[in-house]
């Protein structure tokens, strides 16, 4: 073996120290272009190098870093999701050669995803990242004739070249310089890492520690589920939550019964069902008393019996101290019944129908804005009942309405005992002369409503909230349709099981005898049938959380009941994004008249 002497060594350092140095000298003098190309010729140049000192029988070994284990997966973990060095900087990186990416912009998990177990997206095949996976030699099967599993595994299999195992030195080789173990060249959209040897020791240690071991509440036998209801939910409500959850989690221990008699007698079933489906068992998690002692609460049921996901879940009070601890403990809760869903976005484990209140209020902003026949001197004046979702629907609309640059306008508060006191409603009304309203209330004189409208200015139009108002909506009087707006965050159109059908425009399907209606039984049987179905059945024998997430996000646009579309990706944690403006018909059994197309935001 050959072995290099001290003067190749301190060559081979001083090269690095060289690009390090190019690289503060870019960034001090601003010379973008020509540094990158002088780096880029150095680290060329560092490259042939180390494949000549390779030939030799020489790698390069990572030291230690010294750090507590528990920092150092942090700092990793930093790295490979979001692009930040354990410095805070942003991570280098190159791709096509030598041109520079912003890694913030440009992580590890965009393409390799969170769980690091790779994605396929057009003909671009990311393979797994994890050191259980790269640590293995990766062969081809046998054949490429088989039937593709679920995984995309037959596409790896056409793709991804064989390549030995592995090891620490030559994983750092691969993510500076793009080249396997055998010595075969990544795709150039692949990025090129120049790490310190500190900096590439704390990434590899990250990649080794992910996706090492099977999440809690998932088995190669069983599954371990749970839903949440808290105490202010109606016995009604309650058995509308639970009555399909339970019909999932027995069809899903039948479907294993069956597996179990195909095994018995000798019999090979045409699918791999021992991994598409596994016994699954649900537990039913009930929040009592202030919204400060649920966490607590919560910890004591995850303690007792880990789960692997929370599946739906119902409450009619704010949402956040569930969705803080399921966030805290890496626990998927996919799609609570909530009319408050926290609005963030950052967070992971939590996976929401819309932004509740909070995307109506968005959705009238943004018609607002569109409206060409709005005279830009109309003033606006928000009226919002001191109640929970009156300030979320204001919240809403005051966010948006920012983010589109337009100045605040006038908020009052008010209890629902004013809101019913009209002479305080005509009182700020002929103080502020607005020619908008949003009345945000579910206790609004409705039968004021004609009398108010012909006291505005022109263009005389008050929104509302449908949800908010609920049945009270048919308690407006026709002398006021006209004038009185209002959001509806669901389906107009028909629904037919089809895109195409769901993609019509007419004719109307929804009536007003949808108003006030929670629609908890269709919207957990689609939560079911979007997330639990399409995501477990997809995990295989990677039974990980962030996995089945990174499944989710993958799926294509679904067809829902209730909704317009529902619409998936990475990091996307609202997956119906719309609402409608609509004015209501005349008569008791009015029509639901579309004023606007579905509002995305």
């Amino acid at each position: 073996m050959h072995v290099l002497d001290c003067d190749s060594i301190c060559c081979l350092n001083n090269l690095y120290g060289a690009v390090n140095l190019v690289l503060t000298w870019r960034h001090t003098i601003g010379a973008k272009f020509i540094m990158n190309r002088i780096q880029f010729s150095i680290l060329l140049l560092v490259t042939l190098l180390l494949s000549s000192f390779s030939t030799f029988g020489y790698a390069a070994e990572l030291l230690p870093v010294d750090l507590p284990k528990a920092e150092i997966i942090r700092l990793g973990e930093r790295m490979y999701r979001d692009g930040i060095l354990p410095s805070g900087a942003p991570l280098t990186a190159f791709i096509r050669g030598d041109v520079e990416v912003d890694s913030s912009a440009f992580s590890c998990s965009s393409c390799h995803m969170r769980a690091g177990l790779g994605s396929v997206e057009g003909g671009v095949v990311t393979p797994p990242t994890t050191g259980n996976k790269l640590y293995q030699p990766y062969l081809r099967p046998s054949s490429l004739d088989d039937i593709p599993d679920r995984t995309g595994r037959y596409v790896y299999a056409k793709t991804v070249s064989e390549r030995p195992a592995y090891t620490r030195d030559s994983l750092a080789t691969a993510l500076r310089f793009g080249t396997d173990p055998a010595g075969q060249v990544f795709n150039d959209v692949m990025p090129r890492y120049p790490l310190s040897d500190s900096d590439m020791s704390i990434l590899i240690a990250y990649l080794e520690e992910l996706s090492s071991g099977y999440s809690p509440g998932a088995t190669l036998e069983v599954f371990a589920f749970a839903t949440i209801i808290t105490d202010d939910v109606s016995p009604a409500d309650r058995a509308a939550l639970l009555q399909p959850l339970q019909t999932f989690i027995n069809g899903v221990n039948e479907q294993m019964d069956m597996y179990d008699k195909f095994i018995y007698f000798n019999y090979t079933p045409t699918i791999d069902m021992k991994n598409a489906f596994r016994r699954a068992t649900l537990d039913i998690w009930e929040l009592k008393g202030a919204l400060e002692t649920w966490p607590r609460q919560l910890a004591d049921y995850a303690a007792k019996k880990p789960v692997f996901a929370v599946l739906g879940g119902i409450s009619n009070r704010d949402w956040q101290p569930i969705h803080n601890f399921c966030e805290a403990q890496r626990l998927p809760c996919l799609f609570p019944i909530t009319d408050y869903p926290v609005i963030s976005e950052s967070s992971w484990y939590s996976y929401y129908f819309n932004k509740g209140f909070y995307q109506e209020g968005e959705a009238v902003a943004r018609y607002l804005n569109r409206d060409s026949d709005l005279p830009a001197s109309s003033r606006i004046l928000q009226i919002v009942q001191d109640s929970p979702a009156g300030k979320t629907l204001a919240s809403g609309f005051n966010t948006s309405w920012s983010q589109l640059e337009h100045p605040d306008v006038t908020s009052l508060s008010f209890s629902a005992q004013q809101l019913r006191d009209t002479t305080n409603l005509y009182r700020v009304i002929k103080q502020y002369k607005p020619a908008i309203i949003l009345l945000w209330s579910d206790d609004s004189p409705t039968s004021e409503l004609p009398e108010l409208l012909t006291s505005l200015a022109a263009p005389a139009r008050i929104f509302v909230s449908s949800s908010y108002l609920g049945a009270k909506t048919l308690s407006i009087p026709d002398a006021a349709r006209a004038g009185v707006f209002m959001t509806y965050p669901y389906r107009l159109t028909p629904f037919t099981g089809t895109k195409e059908g769901a993609d019509s425009k007419v004719p109307i399907l929804a009536s007003a005898k949808d108003f006030g209606k929670r629609r908890i039984t269709t919207r957990t049987i689609t939560m079911l049938m979007q997330s639990a179905l399409q995501g477990l059945r997809r995990l295989q024998d990677n039974l990980y959380r962030d996995y089945m997430l990174d499944v989710m996000s993958m799926q294509m646009d679904q067809v829902s009941l209730d909704y317009e579309r529902l619409s998936f990706g990475p990091g996307q944690r609202y997956i119906s994004k719309g609402c409608y403006i609509i004015q209501l018909g005349k008569g008791s059994e009015p029509a639901l008249i579309p004023r606007s197309d579905w509002v995305v935001h």
